[in-house]
């Protein structure tokens, strides 16, 4: 993984500022959080066929959750060099396919997390993915304007899909899947033929860039968000537009139908989500709770549930019926053990139970590195006095240290029988003690 940010900032939290008291016992009621380090941040949701499994796009990989109990420990496929900006099910679930930052496609065994091809001839971003309804090939839309189509199982791209005048952040396959539709940030809409790649409409009225776009379950018609705020409706086959929504206060981020397709759900970076009436197109409800922008919205395969992901790092599963949150996940967090400030205060190492050792800016809260090869909870983290060294204590009963500048590992220490619980370093930096069980 490159390094990355994985900062979120409390939404109650001022600027960073210098501490001016001492906490006390008399204080502590008036502290406020500064900062929150967190694993990741959140780019899209795709849940599968069956509904079991919800697979969350991020910055750090792709997370695998339970879908009925969002709270247990998730899975974390790993292997894209950048952010994972796309991930969508294949139709049967048994593969996944996500787009990055790191200009490639790949396509995931989600049974086993094995990486089963890579599409590496982008010479853009792929910022957004989608499988075909039969599973036998794959859309992407990249940073270039270009739509791409690939044979899902040899790799071999299919056709070039050209005609946008920026970026394409949107692809969505019809339900017949003969057809193509694409957003772009050249305000637009485009409809493609998928087998000749002929486009075939232009859907213009958006006054500035489309961000979404899905189609009805019945494939007549076709929905796109946009960062003019509004949800605009459109009659596929003619082009003619049947609705403009408005009622969001920023810009709309994503869309889903139902799968009755009686309603459509709308996010927006005014970091709520709306339920509209297909039918008549009413506004039948706001739901709020997130404190930043939410990114994806998506129904539950059986029709009852929502859920969404948001800048403020949480995903938020809501029952329909009552418009309530049903599960809040936070930050993207297993628990940290192991906390130390470098010796300069610049920095700041964690440990946690996921196995990893990471390094902060103490100032901004940004991941600087993320160190692995443990393989079990990290117990213990501690700088070397000068800063240039880390030590890590792990219940795989291994001390590792490691290069704190580079990420690279100097040692791996083995003699421990059983699970490292603490480690230290004397005070000149010539020699590390360890506590084990």
């Amino acid at each position: 993984m490159g390094w990355r940010s994985a900062f979120t900032r409390s939404s109650s939290a001022p600027e960073l500022r210098a501490q001016t008291e001492p906490i006390t016992a008399d204080n502590v009621a008036r502290m406020t959080e500064l900062l929150r380090f967190g694993r990741g941040t959140i780019e899209q949701t795709a849940y599968a066929p069956d509904g079991r499994t919800l697979a969350v796009a991020s910055s750090i990989g792709i997370w695998l959750y339970n879908a009925d109990n969002l709270n247990a420990e998730p899975r974390l496929i790993e292997g894209h060099t950048g952010f994972v900006t796309s991930v969508a099910w294949s139709p049967d679930g048994t593969r996944l396919a996500s787009g990055s930052d790191d200009n490639t496609v790949r396509v995931w065994d989600a049974a086993s997390a094995d990486e089963l091809i890579v599409f590496e001839r982008h010479m853009r971003e792929a910022l957004s993915v989608a499988w075909s309804p039969d599973g036998l090939r794959l859309a992407s839309g990249l940073n270039n304007g270009t739509v791409w189509v690939w044979d899902a199982a040899s790799g071999n791209q299919l056709s070039v899909l050209a005609g946008h005048t920026d970026r394409v952040t949107s692809v969505a396959w019809s339900p017949d899947g003969l057809r193509l539709a694409s957003g772009s940030d050249d305000g637009t809409v485009r409809v493609w033929d998928a087998s000749s790649g002929d486009q075939l409409a232009v859907f213009e009225g958006h006054t500035d860039r489309v961000t979404s776009v899905a189609w009805s379950p019945d494939g007549l018609r076709l929905a796109s968000g946009s960062s003019d705020r509004a949800v605009r409706v459109w009659d596929a086959a003619s082009g003619a537009q049947l609705a403009v929504l408005h009622g969001h206060t920023f810009g709309v981020s994503s869309l889903s139908w139902s799968s009755d397709g009686l309603q459509l759900a709308s996010a927006s970076d005014d970091s709520t989500i709306r339920l509209w009436d297909t039918t008549n197109w009413d506004e039948l409800a706001i739901l709020r709770g997130h404190t930043f922008g939410v990114k994806s919205v998506l129904w539950s395969p059986d029709g009852l549930r929502l859920v969404s992901a948001s800048d403020d790092s949480t995903i938020r599963l809501w029952d329909v019926a009552s418009r309530e949150p049903l599960a809040v996940v936070e930050g993207h967090m297993r628990g940290v053990w192991s906390v130390a400030w470098s010796p300069d205060g610049l920095r700041l190492a964690s440990g946690s139970w996921d196995g990893t050792v990471r390094v902060w800016d103490a100032a901004s809260g940004d991941e600087l590195a993320i160190l692995r090869g443990h393989t079990r909870e990290v117990s213990s983290v501690v700088w070397s006095p000068n800063g240039l060294r880390l030590a890590s204590g792990s219940w795989d009963d291994t001390v590792w240290m490691w290069d704190a500048a580079s990420g690279d590992q100097l040692a791996l220490l083995r003699e421990h029988e059983d699970q490292v619980n603490s480690v230290a370093w004397s005070p000149d930096g010539t020699r590390l003690a360890s506590v084990s069980d």
